[in-house]
């Protein structure tokens, strides 16, 4: 081989070594270049006719006014709850049960005698529990604690009676206090709703609320100038009070001479209100 062959084979590797080191560092810088940029999106949200306002979420914030309208009306009670309590006190639970057991079947018996169905009078509670006396006591050293000691057991049944005459209410008190030996108390005495009248009239006061409160939303758009749109939200409340006369002793009733018992269930106010919200177009 000549020596310029072999001055062109030593060059020329020379070069092709130079070439891929030039190669690899230009990879490698150009990487280190790309990872420093910041490639994100730039987004005006300045204001002004010129930049307007750009919202990066694709759905932008709904508008909504909310109100609320309510309806209400006056309404006769048509079911009376009276909750009996029966109370026996003995020295042996056994003997407390039994005397229960017994005032408690007289008082259901002279309570069908009225009429009341036997579907209506329902067992809240029962339960027999001791009945403590507490005794202060001394020991030789004069240390002195109180005692608490088990003189007898108490059993009580109670018991709802559901009146759908209401003018047997005042009778079944009457009746209630003629059963035991002052074993027998009413513990209140609830005027209400039959579950079918509160849906009937919790149905048309929601309706009429609810347009009460679409009425009162186009009086707020058309003052603002802007148009209803579709409802976004809605909740509703219904309301009835029950009125209670509760500590009415059976025994009381009777007590002397006491003419007949006379409840007056009067009328109870009743609403519905609907708060709605609806979109601004």
């Amino acid at each position: 081989m000549g020596r310029e062959e072999m001055c062109c084979s030593d060059g020329c590797g020379k070069m092709t070594v130079l070439a891929a080191l030039l190669l690899a560092l230009g990879i490698i810088g150009g990487g280190y270049f790309v990872s420093q940029g910041d490639y994100s999106s730039k987004v005006n949200i300045t204001s002004g006719a010129t930049n307007p306002n750009v919202y990066v979420s694709s759905t932008p914030p709904e508008h909504m006014v909310s109100v609320s309208g309510t309806a209400s009306t006056k309404v006769s009670p048509d079911l009376l709850n009276i909750q009996v309590r029966v109370q026996t006190d003995s020295g042996h639970a056994k003997k407390s049960q039994q005397d229960n057991a017994a005032v408690s079947a007289d008082l259901q018996s002279k309570i069908k005698a009225l009429g009341i169905d036997e579907k209506d009078i329902q067992t809240v509670s029962y339960s027999v529990d001791p009945i403590y006396d507490s005794v202060y006591k001394c020991d030789i050293n004069n240390n002195c604690h109180y005692d608490s000691l088990i003189r007898g057991y108490r059993t009580t049944h109670t018991l709802n009676v559901r009146v759908m005459d209401l003018t047997k209410g005042g009778d079944v008190i009457d009746t209630a206090s003629t059963a035991g030996d002052n074993q027998t108390f009413v513990d209140y005495v609830q005027f209400t709703l039959k579950e079918e009248t509160r849906r009937s009239l919790e149905k048309a006061l929601l309706q009429n609320a609810s347009v009460e409160a679409k009425g009162r939303a186009q009086s707020i758009f058309y003052g603002l100038g802007v148009s209803l749109g579709r409802t976004l939200t809605a909740s509703e409340s219904f309301y009835y009070p029950q009125p209670i006369y509760r500590d009415f002793y059976a025994k009381e009733a009777m007590a002397g001479s006491a003419p007949s018992t006379q409840l007056s269930p009067g009328q109870v106010d009743v609403s519905a209100t609907v708060n709605v919200g609806f979109e601004v177009k």
